[in-house]
């Protein structure tokens, strides 16, 4: 009869045991899943900061108009946060082919890419044809399309 309480109580110690572990596991998944999205969170924060638009003008002269072969056109920091006027800030696609030979150069009395200041952005293209192009330009997650014509 003793045996019985004995099997009962080791069975209880057993399914305890088994109880606190996976409370223990679920736990600390949790707080990994937690500090995960606080850690997304801050990245889609800075992305959601930084906001860009180009000002050129498509129908004016943006090909070979300082001379060159260059791709010359002017984007505006419309974000909140600044930037750094620098050719590793942008992704450069024009015509659907990753460009890497870019300048950037602040516009005016500017002395750093804020809020509101405005660079001159210069893609070296060599023997553009005649005909439509696309310019694509990604800071962060921020994408902006020019489309003009030579």
């Amino acid at each position: 009869m003793a045996s019985g309480g004995v099997a009962e109580m080791v069975l209880f110690i057993a399914a305890l045991l088994v109880a606190a572990s996976v409370a223990g596991t679920l736990t600390s998944e949790v707080t990994r899943l937690g500090d995960a999205i606080s850690e997304r969170s801050l990245d889609v924060a800075g992305d959601v900061r930084a906001d860009t638009e180009i000002i050129s003008d498509p129908g004016a002269e943006v090909y070979n108009a300082s001379g060159g072969e260059n791709v010359t056109v002017y984007v505006r920091n419309t974000g909140s946060s600044a930037l750094r006027a620098e050719p590793s800030t942008f992704d450069v696609l024009l015509d659907g082919t990753y460009r890497t030979n870019v300048s950037v150069s602040l516009v005016g009395d500017a002395t750093g890419w804020g809020q509101g200041e405005v660079v001159e952005l210069r893609v070296h293209a060599p023997g553009l044809e005649t005909g439509d192009h696309r310019l694509k330009l990604v800071v962060r997650s921020d994408e902006e399309v020019l489309r003009f014509r030579v």
